[in-house]
């Protein structure tokens, strides 16, 4: 029987890059604003991830610690978007659905590093 071993690096990096992508569309093209507040939106919603991310590419415990709390933030953001009943409601969906396979990497990867004994 054939064993699987979970690779936690890239599922964080793939999440990641998805969330800012698509942060970056949502929050740069798709919401109607102007420059000043789309080039301030952007850098606090993408500079977190961008940090947490080199941390991860790095393969430091302490980015894939800080991608799984920093994912309970934009879930709270996706929910609150929701909520509001906004008119983007589908935005904050997309942002619940990555938020959430943020967090179930972010898990997995610190798991399948403690049962590798890496630190």
């Amino acid at each position: 029987m054939m064993r699987f071993q979970y690779a936690g690096r890239a599922p964080v990096i793939l999440v990641l890059a998805l969330m800012m992508l698509w942060l970056a569309v949502w929050l740069g093209v798709l919401v109607t604003a102007g420059p000043a507040q789309h080039a301030l939106w952007l850098s606090l919603a993408l500079l977190p991830l961008l940090i947490v991310m080199l941390a991860v590419w790095r393969d430091m415990k302490g980015g894939f610690a800080w991608s799984g709390f920093l994912s309970l933030g934009y879930l709270a953001q996706g929910i609150t978007v929701v909520w509001t009943g906004a008119t983007q409601t589908y935005a904050g969906i997309v942002e619940i659905i990555l938020s959430v396979l943020m967090f179930a990497a972010a898990s997995g990867a610190l798991r399948a590093r403690r049962g590798s004994g890496q630190r």
